[in-house]
């Protein structure tokens, strides 16, 4: 049985999160002693997971009621008390080659889940066509876990007629590891990132959220506790991804609403933006308020009332 009441961690975090956001994140609901995302050590890269240590186990519970489940950019963040020594997985971490084209993080995690505790599962996409690379990466909480599921599996297909399953400790691996490459924006009001060109494809994926959720409440807060900014002028062709790269430039995005004519296929010329933090929903009203961005004209951002 774990001792451990204050220290978390965090799995499904999206790659382009910022310690600095992750930390701005958590701090949010109390005093922390500690806290990082886990990353390859030579490229920098993000293994989708991180730990956060509390003072007291109030604030680690008050944390795991509020932020576990949460949406941030493309993905659902899983919060939980860590285990013991979970801060220094070494080994356990495998590094998988000719997986279908066809399977999801998913249905790879569904084969090994069998093995032990998977913290982590991702298969590799195209940033284009958000196709399948054929890899991916399982981390799982116990290296004994690693060690049966890369005996077992490594050189099996996982169906008759697929190609037999390479896999290799990640470590072996880290020179194959690449920071995500960040897009370049021109710069905006202040001095701060502005916005990507219009049309600039982003390789997240966001679904349109239904045009309710938001509620009647005051100061743009929303049902969730994010900060719910008011985002007009932003152009009939906008879609979720363009408007989520514009603010994220700020802070952490929990979600985006762009309002739609579905006739026209068209937007309404506006949307919301739910951030996760005050001051950067703030930070992002005192940049992109007046930024000219569709076509010249300024866009007009101010917290939903």
């Amino acid at each position: 049985m774990s001792d451990n009441q204050t220290n978390l961690i965090i799995n499904y975090l999206p790659q382009t999160l910022t310690d600095g956001e992750f930390h701005s994140m958590f701090a949010s609901i109390g005093n922390i002693k500690s806290c990082k995302i886990v990353r390859d050590k030579a490229s920098n890269y993000s293994y989708g997971f991180g730990f956060v240590d509390y003072q007291t186990p109030e604030e680690a519970q008050h944390a795991i009621q509020s932020l576990n489940g949460l949406q941030l950019q493309n993905k659902y963040i899983k919060v939980a008390l860590a285990r013991p020594g979970g801060d220094s997985i070494k080994g356990a971490n495998l590094y998988v080659r000719n997986i279908p084209r066809d399977f999801s993080a998913g249905d790879l995690e569904s084969v090994f889940k069998c093995y032990g505790e998977i913290v982590q599962c991702r298969v590799l996409t195209d940033q284009d066509t958000g196709n399948s690379k054929g890899v991916g990466f399982i981390l799982f909480s116990q290296k004994n876990a690693a060690d049966t599921a890369l005996a077992e599996k490594n050189g099996v297909p996982l169906r008759e007629g697929d190609l037999p399953l390479m896999i290799k400790y990640a470590e072996d691996n880290a020179q194959k590891v690449r920071p995500p490459v960040q897009p370049m924006y021109p710069a905006g009001p202040r001095g701060y990132p502005g916005g990507p060109m219009r049309n600039m494809q982003n390789r997240s994926r966001y679904n349109p959220m239904t045009g309710g959720g938001y509620g009647n409440q005051a100061n743009g807060m929303d049902a969730h506790e994010g900060y719910v900014l008011f985002a007009y002028n932003i152009g009939p062709e906008t879609n979720e991804k363009n408007l989520w790269a514009l603010f994220s430039r700020y802070g952490v995005v929990q979600k985006v609403n762009v309002i739609y004519d579905h006739q026209k296929g068209l937007t309404k010329n506006y949307g919301f933006v739910t951030m996760a933090n005050y001051n950067a929903a703030q930070m992002a009203v005192n940049c992109l308020n007046g930024y000219k961005y569709y076509k010249g004209k300024p866009l007009s951002v101010s917290f939903k009332n």
